[in-house]
């Protein structure tokens, strides 16, 4: 697993303002030369946004079409489901263009992310949910530490300049989802809980290893928001909401129907004429 940035420390408090200025100068330029040393330095390789997936499931790099925010529904995760949120990052290198005709020694070579979920300012986790991110944070290198956090393996080129890649990362994991549904603090309001979904990005140039700026995503959770009608199956004709195109689970409404006591999202539509 990728490890994580170290939190930042406090310094200690100098009566002598001229001291404190020049310590505060070389802290300044001690943490610009480790950041690029480790490949981080803001604004060269970063996160721009969490595009917006159009039908059937087709991620461009088109900057206008983006989500500002998600919402996932954990009455609609499938056991079976590949993850319970996915997010689509627009990656770009703002590291320095080649030279007309010349070899790009800036492109950066993708290899991985690295994701970690825990509480947002923009809401709150129910008593029940902290207490299940409380117990998994408390287990470093388990696998139930990574369920909050892990990294995942990626290839994409990006040329420098401004080169854009579109990527898709599992955000939430099906496991997570279930256990966090198993409190029973989650309601059906997308008020009920919000978590924040950290992504970071790594690769490599001709010369370093880069790691990109954090981007940090609010996802409203829920136990039932996004399921919309809900009929007998099959519908006489197609529904209105016909869910997200890439995960049933998130950011937009579906239209159900009943199978047995079981519901189907989207609904089945009857093929007789």
């Amino acid at each position: 697993m990728i490890s994580h940035e170290p939190g930042s420390r406090a310094g200690a408090v100098l009566s002598d303002r001229r001291l404190l200025s020049s310590l505060s100068l070389l802290f300044l330029l001690t943490l610009v030369a480790s950041l690029a040393a480790c490949g981080r330095v803001p604004g060269q390789f970063e996160i721009l946004q969490n595009q917006a997936p159009q039908p059937p499931c087709m991620i461009t790099t088109d900057p206008s079409v983006y989500n500002g925010e998600g919402r996932l529904d954990l009455s609609l995760v499938s056991a079976g489901a590949e993850s319970a949120y996915l997010m689509f990052p627009l990656v770009v290198n703002n590291l320095p263009a080649a030279m007309a005709g010349g070899p790009d020694g800036n492109e950066i070579d993708v290899h991985s992310f690295a994701v970690d979920i825990g509480p947002s300012k923009q809401g709150y986790l129910p008593p029940g949910v902290q207490m299940l991110f409380d117990t998994l944070n408390q287990m470093p290198n388990s696998a139930d530490y990574s369920l909050l956090h892990y990294s995942l393996p990626w290839a994409v080129t990006i040329s420098s300049g401004g080169g854009k890649a579109a990527t898709i990362v599992d955000a939430f994991p099906v496991q997570l989802a279930q256990r966090v549904l198993a409190t029973g603090d989650v309601g059906i309001s997308s008020t009920s809980m919000v978590v924040n979904i950290r992504v970071r990005v790594f690769g490599t140039t001709n010369t370093q290893d880069m790691e990109s700026d954090p981007f940090d995503f609010p996802v409203a959770v829920c136990n039932g928001c996004l399921v919309n009608n809900v009929l007998p199956c099959p519908y006489t004709s197609a529904p209105t909401f016909g869910g997200n195109a890439c995960n049933i689970a998130q950011d937009e409404p579906v239209d159900c129907c009943s199978l047995n006591g079981a519901l189907v999202c989207p609904a089945i539509v009857s093929t007789a004429q």
